[in-house]
């Protein structure tokens, strides 16, 4: 018994009053609880989950793999003289031109329709139709290995770099005047003199989600009387959801022309007036740095899996086509897709765009348009932000002006001729090139990024080979479609605490390589990376498959290509509320 102390024996007699007295024995099993050591054996027993967990935390490469679930709606009717795009679309005046065609001749009546779906769709399924993908006559000789890279292209990027000196645009509704800035200076603002409850304010309005709360200060692009930091008084101007895009001061009886109603500027959010050096916020935009090229990812169907739209198809009966060629046509598709890729990413030593560990990785899609439905000379593929997506008096901003240098993606164009017309498309990236992002904020007292407005890109039809437009005239501010191209990953999450520690060399091998160092306080400030597999008592935290040295984490993404004017704001997050045992 070599664990004796666990055992206590009682007599009979005593275990209750008037209990009888008995014989009792103890048996004593054959286990065996220590092991003899041998002189120099240096073998050791491990656990199993032990060593999974030690490779999981080490290893930095990532499979990423993504569900993307197209949204779309087919919403430009246009015409074209080019038999393959004619003999394609889904007609909408198919009795009409029928019957002049009848009249006039084939080659003297233009057909209208939309283009099918197969032109926006993520993989092409018109690899045998005649006169278009296969001889005779036809535009392009359709490659299947090609089916997911005509239409769009796919890569992964991280964020790189922050750029602050990129030209932005807002069109403001009360001025009827369009308001630039640069991404640097703040979030830009129109005032407007306002009472509150008696009170005389100044109001601020901006085109994106401030992220004030009442208390905290602002720091104007000017100043009044020398005082540029001024406190959130309320916010909010009694509108739906004005909270968000609304602050406003209190009016101390300014004088001058410094807060007239129209003025414009930008401001920087002060979370502590006494130390602005530390607590006021910084605003970019992302840059992110491309992983991949095109021929390293694999996009395949997800099954039988359709979104809740379904598809609209449409049946053209010879008598009513311009080549009298029976077929059925698709206006709208359903089908989900799943992104993969072939090669690892090693994010060993990759530092994100706040000098940090990579914690997110995109998916990043880029349109490509190679049959060359889109483009068209001198136009390229566009880029802006969320509030340069609304319609300006109808038509769109001078934002997406195709002589706007500030709007473009930058990737610049390719061309082909074919029946003596031009065909453009967008030029792929490869490993290592720079796109941009979404429009930022940062604050080092905080360490916390926040997205103060997500990024589009933008296309447009190319006219010469199919024309959407109503009237004749060479407009240069076509009406398109817009997607958003980045989807972010989070593969790490960091703590929603800040840790903080003095400057001290005991303590400075447990302070991070990316703490921000606050000169004012003389003390370290950042928040701790979780490890794979924790999670906070909010949630917090990822938990991924783990296998054979690599992470495979997972997104389901919707990817929607939205037609111009559409009334759509991205914000899909449902905060859950906490709840405790006592509920």
């Amino acid at each position: 018994m070599g664990n004796n102390k666990d055992i206590r024996i009682v007599l009979s007699k005593l275990r209750y009053k008037s209990s009888p007295e008995l014989s009792y024995g103890i048996n004593l099993p054959f286990v065996q609880t220590t092991n003899q050591m041998i002189e120099y054996d240096r073998t050791s027993n491990i656990s199993l989950a032990q060593v999974y967990d030690d490779e999981r935390q080490k290893s930095t490469i990532f499979r990423p793999v993504g569900k993307f679930s197209i949204l779309f709606k087919n919403s430009y009717v246009g015409s074209t003289n080019y038999p393959p795009f004619e003999n394609n679309l889904v007609y909408i005046n198919a009795a009409q031109a029928a019957s002049d065609q009848c009249k006039s001749g084939a080659n003297a009546v233009l057909w209208s329709g939309y283009p099918q779906y197969n032109e926006f769709d993520f993989i092409r399924t018109d690899y045998n139709v005649t006169g278009y993908t296969s001889p005779p006559d036809n535009h392009l000789t359709f490659v299947s290995k090609s089916a997911s890279s005509y239409n769009w292209n796919f890569y992964m990027s991280y964020p790189y770099n922050n750029l602050t000196n990129k030209t932005m645009t807002f069109f403001d509704e009360s001025s009827q005047n369009y308001v630039n800035w640069i991404s640097g200076d703040g979030l830009p603002f129109v005032l407007k003199n306002m009472m509150e409850g008696g009170d005389s304010i100044v109001s601020f309005k901006s085109p994106v989600k401030h992220g004030l709360s009442v208390g905290e200060y602002v720091e104007l692009s000017f100043s009044y009387n020398g005082i540029k930091y001024f406190e959130v008084y309320s916010l909010g101007d009694g509108t739906v959801d004005s909270d968000n895009y609304v602050f406003n001061i209190y009016n101390y009886g300014f004088t001058g022309n410094i807060f007239t109603d129209g003025t414009s500027g930008t401001f920087k959010r002060v979370l502590d007036v006494d130390n602005p050096s530390d607590t006021t916020s910084s605003y970019y935009v992302k840059q992110l740095k491309i992983m991949s090229n095109v021929g390293d990812n694999n996009l395949v169907k997800a099954g039988f899996e359709q979104n809740i739209f379904g598809k609209t198809k449409k049946y053209e009966s010879e008598g009513f086509t311009p080549n009298k060629s029976a077929r059925v046509s698709v206006k709208e598709g359903s089908q989900s897709y799943l992104l993969s890729f072939n090669t690892d990413f090693d994010l060993n030593g990759l530092i994100d765009n706040q000098k940090r560990p990579i914690t997110e990785i995109f998916f990043t899609v880029i349109w490509k348009g190679y049959f060359g439905w889109t483009m068209g000379p001198k136009f390229e593929l566009k880029e802006g932000f969320n509030f340069n997506l609304p319609l300006v008096n109808g038509k769109p901003s001078n934002w997406w002006d195709k002589n706007n240098p500030n709007s473009s993606a930058g990737f610049g164009n390719g061309s082909y001729n074919k029946s003596g017309k031009n065909f453009t498309y967008v030029k792929s990236l490869k490993k290592g090139d720079l796109i941009d992002g979404d429009y930022c904020e940062w604050n080092d007292y905080e360490q916390k990024e926040r997205v103060v407005s997500n990024l589009f890109h933008k296309f447009t039809f190319n006219t010469t080979v199919f024309d959407i437009r109503t009237k004749p005239g060479p407009f240069t501010n076509l009406e398109g479609y817009y997607y958003q191209p980045n989807h972010s990953m989070t593969i790490r999450v960091y703590s929603d605490y800040i840790e903080d520690a003095e400057m001290n060399p005991n303590f400075a091998l447990n302070i991070p390589d990316y703490s921000y160092f606050s000169t004012r306080e003389n003390k370290f400030l950042w928040r701790d990376i979780y490890s794979y597999g924790f999670r906070d008592p909010d949630g917090r935290g990822v938990d991924y498959p783990f296998l054979n040295g690599k992470h495979y984490p997972t997104k389901n993404m919707t990817f929607r290509i939205i037609p111009e004017g559409t009334n759509y704001i991205d914000d899909t997050t449902i905060n859950i509320p906490k709840s405790d045992n006592c509920e």
